[in-house]
C-alpha cells in the first residue's frame, strides 16, 4: 500500500471540513450561519475523483472528474453564495454544476436548485451525488443558461468566465443576483462579481484566480 492510500484510509474528513470553515471561511468573513452549517454537513470529498479526496478540503481547486474539470476552492464558493444573499425556498441556478458540490450545499441550505452541467458524465454522478435532494439537473450549454425553468433569486457561475452572457442576466428575478468571477486565460488575477439590479450593474467582490469554465465566449456583461 503506497503512501497517498495509507492517508486516504486515515484522512479524517469530519475534522477536516470543521477545519476548513474555522481556517478558510470564518477568517475571510463568510460568516453566514446556514452556509456555514452546510459547509459542515455537505462531505466535499464525495465529488472529487478518489485520486484527489485527500485534497477536497485544501483552499485550491481539485479535479472533479479526469477530464480536466477542477473546482472552485471553498472559499470561492462560500463568498459567492453569501454574496447572492439567499433565503430558504429562493431558485438558485447552479451553472456549470460539474459533480454537484455547490448545489448539494445551496440544496442543505434549503434553496430549490437547478443545475446546468455541458459534460454529461459529470451530471450523472452530480445527479447520483444530490439524489433525494431538492436539485434538478439538465445537460446543456452553459452559455445559455436554462430560460426554460423560470427566473431565479439567485444564479452561480461556478467558474472564471471571460464575460456573463446577457441572456443569462436576463434570467435572474427583478431582486435577484447573480455571482461568477471575471477572467481569460493566463490572467494573475481576476475577479470575483455580483451583478444585480434593473438595470444590471456589477459589484467587485474580491480578486483570485480561478479554473476558465468552457462554452463561454467574449460577448456579454463586462464593465
Amino acid at each position: 500500500m503506497d503512501i497517498q492510500q495509507k492517508g486516504m484510509m486515515t484522512m479524517d474528513y469530519n475534522l477536516a471540513r470543521v477545519n476548513m470553515v474555522k481556517s478558510q471561511a470564518v477568517p475571510n468573513m463568510v460568516l453566514d450561519e446556514t452556509l456555514l452549517a452546510g459547509m459542515l454537513r455537505v462531505s466535499r470529498e464525495a465529488f472529487t475523483t478518489p485520486a484527489h479526496r485527500m485534497l477536497a478540503y485544501s483552499d485550491m481547486p481539485v479535479a472533479w472528474n479526469d477530464s480536466g474539470r477542477r473546482s472552485l476552492t471553498p472559499l470561492q464558493t462560500g463568498q459567492m453564495i453569501q454574496a447572492l444573499a439567499l433565503s430558504a425556498g429562493d431558485r438558485v441556478l447552479v451553472i456549470g454544476a460539474g459533480s454537484g458540490y455547490e448545489s448539494a450545499l445551496l440544496a442543505a441550505m434549503g434553496m430549490k436548485v437547478f443545475a446546468l452541467e455541458s459534460d454529461a458524465e459529470l451530471a450523472a454522478r452530480g445527479a447520483r451525488l444530490t439524489e433525494g435532494a431538492d436539485v434538478t439537473w439538465r445537460v446543456a450549454p452553459l452559455a445559455d443558461g436554462w430560460s426554460e425553468a423560470g427566473r431565479y433569486d439567485g444564479i452561480l457561475i461556478c467558474g472564471a468566465v471571460a464575460t456573463v452572457p446577457n441572456k443569462i442576466v436576463g434570467q435572474m428575478q427583478p431582486d435577484g443576483a447573480l455571482t461568477a468571477i471575471l477572467g481569460l486565460t493566463g490572467d494573475v488575477v481576476m475577479r470575483g462579481v455580483k451583478i444585480s439590479g434593473v438595470p444590471a450593474r456589477e459589484e467587485a467582490l474580491f480578486d483570485t484566480v480561478a479554473p476558465i469554465l468552457p462554452g463561454f465566449g467574449d460577448g456579454g456583461f463586462r464593465v
